[in-house]
């Protein structure tokens, strides 16, 4: 069986365009409790659309082996681990967004020659490998459409009116029915929301936040 290699870094990816007709944005509206939605959220939902079409296929080098390659990398010596700190400070770095999201700042600290910068790289990179290596596989595809819902997720929190934002059940709903008409809008297929809303939940509570 071939053995896992760090990831090659991602190919840039062309984002084309989403715009939102007027009765999308009408929809859209209602879906967040309002009577008209204002330019900035309409662009914030086209742009978020856009960014997920152009990666919605992900990377099929993104797997849990080869980014356990990459972070295995920053325990070479100098030469090799400089490569691996450049790796990891790209945006197009190859590995999944959470990994990227928690060791990229770290990475950027240890080539400004940050103080500490480099041990806290290893401890963060250990403590992420361990993460990973409890998880049998991995599905490129469903990267980019987690980071999809979290970003929905924050937008709602934004943009919906007060009664039907919450962290309750009754708030949850009105989250996954934002987003539901945001799929429908993108032409996103969501059968398996449609079966499983705890599913659609569990993504939509993704993590998106950047230290």
């Amino acid at each position: 069986m071939p053995r896992p290699n760090p990831p090659p870094p991602v190919q840039a990816r062309v984002v084309t365009p989403f715009s939102l007709g007027s009765a999308e944005r009408r929809a859209l509206a209602r879906a967040l409790g309002l009577s008209e939605l204002s330019p900035m959220i309409a662009d914030a939902v086209a742009h978020v659309i856009a960014s997920y079409k152009a990666t919605e296929a992900g990377s099929p080098d993104t797997t849990v082996g080869n980014t356990l390659a990459a972070l295995a990398e920053l325990k070479k010596r100098r030469r090799a681990y400089e490569k691996a700190v450049a790796r990891i400070a790209d945006d197009r770095a190859g590995v999944d967004y959470t990994t990227l999201g928690i060791l990229q700042p770290l990475a950027k600290a240890v080539l400004a020659k940050e103080p500490q910068a480099e041990e806290a790289l290893a401890r963060a990179a250990s403590a992420r490998a361990d993460e990973l290596r409890k998880h049998k596989r991995v599905d490129p595809s469903t990267e980019p459409l987690r980071l999809f819902c979290g970003i929905l997720r924050l937008i709602f929190n934004k943009a919906a009116a007060p009664a039907l934002r919450g962290t309750t059940e009754e708030g949850w709903h009105y989250c996954r029915r934002f987003a539901m008409e945001v799929f429908d809008i993108a032409g996103i297929e969501h059968a398996d929301f449609d079966a499983h809303p705890e599913r659609l939940t569990q993504y939509l509570g993704t993590d998106v936040s950047v230290d």
